[in-house]
This record gives C-alpha cells, structure tokens and sequence, in this order.
C-alpha cells in the first residue's frame, strides 16, 4: 500500500519487525501511543525506512531511550510533532540529537522525562527556533536557565507547560519580554512562583487563553491581575479564594 500516509496503532503491543510491514509506506503521521514492546531498534528500523515522517506520537512508549530518539533527529529531518511523553529512559542526550531537526520541529512534548534538563531543553531552543508548542512538565531539572534561552530565541511559542519544573519569577519575567504571543501556560506546580511573575505574565501576554496555576502559592492579587489584562483568559486553579 504506497498510498497510504497515516497510520495508527495505539494501544498494540508490536514486535520488533513492524517497521519491515511499513517500509514501502510513505508515511507522514504515525501513533504509536502505549506501544509497549517497541523498543530503539525497532524505532531505529523504523525511521530508516519512513523517512517522510511529519507526525510521530510515541507516547507511553516506556521501553524507548536516547538511541531511539537520536535515529529520529538523524533519519527524520521533516518532523513537524513528536511526543515521547512518559518515555523516562530519554535523557538530555536524546533531546540534543532531537535538536538536528532545526526550524520544522513545531510540537514537542517531553513530559515526564524526567531525566531531561536544562541542558537538553538549551539545545533544544537554539537549534529549534520555530517551535510553537513544548511541553515539560514534570522535568523537575528544567530551570529559569532553560526558560531565559527558549524564551530568547522561540519568540513565536504558543503553548508552553512547565509545570512542576524549577522555574521562579525570573524564568517567567523573560517569558514574558520575549514570548507575548502565548495563548496557553501551565504553571502547575510550580512551588517558586509568586504573584510578581504571574503578573508581569498577564501584563506581556495579553492573549492568554489558558493558564493553570494549580498547586501554586499565589494570592487573589495574582488571578485579579490575569483578569484584568487577559480578558479571555480560562484560569485552572484550586485556590477558593479565587472565585
């Protein structure tokens, strides 16, 4: 089947020879969501015969590490979205090689890699400056170092989730400054963060649509502020106060 470019096998335990049934396939979107037994040769395979690949979900894909991540960024130049959320073996070394896709690599969510940090997430922003959505919760590594790079050099962000990550008021003032046309942010979680970042987010950002400040320390002076300056702003929290 030449023709066929999508295909989805979510929730299937697959054997190492998959990628031999797709090698004649030019496919563009692949999920491969809670693909247990996938492993980094069977990735590794994969990507040297789907080399067309733009959308590639391999989320839950617990047995995948930085071998299978790094055949991506060298055999997949034209990914557009990749999710390897939940894949823990992935470290910074996978994330760099990641970073060799450059300005087509759009969507990325690392989420719960928790062995990511700033470093590959600096890389990352370098090397990536059109990415439009990342997300990072749960990298507990990720610092206000990481957010100062992305912020600086990924001006065109989108949606950004740091949530449960290092980041403190700083990280969040140099968001701001650079990252104003953010429509969706997740802080939840975030244990540094005060009621000064979250309103110079408001007052920058002001197209804000969605923002989680769940499990933050924050006071109604913080989500007064959002109100005021993000207008259509839908705000998660678990504060009672707020309402």
């Amino acid at each position: 089947c030449p023709c066929v470019t999508s295909v989805s096998l979510t929730t299937q335990v697959l054997e190492q020879a998959t990628a031999h049934h797709l090698r004649q396939i030019y496919l563009r979107f692949l999920d491969m969501t809670d693909c247990y037994a996938l492993e980094d040769e069977g990735l590794q395979t994969l990507t040297l015969h789907c080399t067309q690949l733009q959308h590639l979900y391999l989320r839950r894909c617990v047995r995948i590490g930085d071998a299978g991540v790094q055949a991506i960024g060298i055999n997949c130049p034209y990914i557009k979205e990749l999710s390897i959320s939940d894949c823990r073996k992935v470290t910074d070394y996978g994330v760099c090689a990641l970073s060799k896709i450059g300005d087509n690599l759009r969507y990325l969510s690392v989420a719960k890699c928790d062995k990511v940090s700033d470093v590959g997430v600096i890389q990352l922003a370098k090397n990536c400056r059109k990415l439009r959505y990342l997300n990072v919760r749960g990298c507990e590594a990720v610092s206000d170092d990481a957010m100062d790079v992305l912020a600086r050099n990924c001006t065109k962000l989108k949606s950004l989730d740091i949530g449960k990550c290092d980041v403190t008021d700083e990280g969040l003032q140099v968001l701001s400054h650079n990252c104003s046309q953010l429509k969706k942010l997740s802080l939840k979680s975030c244990d540094a963060i005060t009621d000064d970042g979250v309103k110079c987010i408001a007052k920058k950002c002001r197209h804000l649509e969605q923002l989680n400040i769940q499990d933050c320390h924050l006071t109604v002076d913080a989500y007064r502020a959002v109100k005021r300056y993000c207008k259509k702003c839908f705000i998660e929290h678990t504060n009672p106060g707020f309402y």
